[in-house]
C-alpha cells in the first residue's frame, strides 16, 4: 500500500507473526549479505531455521525485546471494529530491522562476555565499549 508521499507502508494485523518473521530474517541473515528485493531469499530465511537455530534465536533475541523495539518506532492503531493494526513505512521497517540486528549483536557480545570468551571495557575516548578475545596465556602467566 502506498501513502500520500508515495512511500510504501505495510499494515500489520498480527504483530506477533510480524515480529517472529522479522527476528528469523535478522538471525538468518546475520553475517550474510542479502540482495535487495529478493523475496525468495527472505522466505527461505524465515522458514529455514532449524530447531537448534530457533532455540538460539529465542535465547539471544527475545520476542519481548523485539516488541519493545517495534513500539519504540510505531504505536498500534485501533480499527473501527476495535482490532489493533500497525502501519509501518519502509523507512520505519528498515529502522526496526537495524535495531533488531543491533540488539542481536549486543546480546551476543554480552553472552560471550558472561561466558568468559570475550573481555570488555569502556573506552572514554571512544565513548563506547570495546571488546577483545580473552588471552588465556597472559592469565596463566599472571598466576
Amino acid at each position: 500500500m502506498k501513502n500520500d508521499d508515495d512511500e510504501m507502508v505495510y499494515v500489520i494485523s498480527d504483530i506477533s507473526e510480524f515480529i517472529d518473521a522479522t527476528r528469523r530474517i535478522v538471525f538468518g541473515a546475520f553475517g550474510e549479505g542479502l540482495e535487495e528485493g529478493d523475496d525468495n531469499q527472505l522466505d527461505e530465511l524465515i522458514n529455514s531455521l532449524t530447531v537448534q537455530d530457533q532455540e538460539e534465536l529465542d535465547r539471544t533475541l527475545t520476542h519481548d525485546e523485539c516488541l519493545a523495539i517495534v513500539h519504540h518506532h510505531v504505536q498500534p492503531r485501533k480499527t473501527k471494529s476495535g482490532k489493533q493494526r500497525y502501519v509501518i513505512s519502509d523507512e520505519k521497517f528498515n529502522e526496526i530491522i537495524e535495531d533488531f540486528n543491533a540488539r542481536l549483536v549486543s546480546n551476543l557480545l554480552t553472552s560471550l562476555v558472561q561466558e568468559g570468551k570475550v573481555e570488555s571495557a569502556y573506552d572514554a575516548e571512544e565513548n563506547d565499549f570495546i571488546f577483545w578475545v580473552k588471552d588465556n596465556d597472559n592469565e596463566n602467566e599472571d598466576k
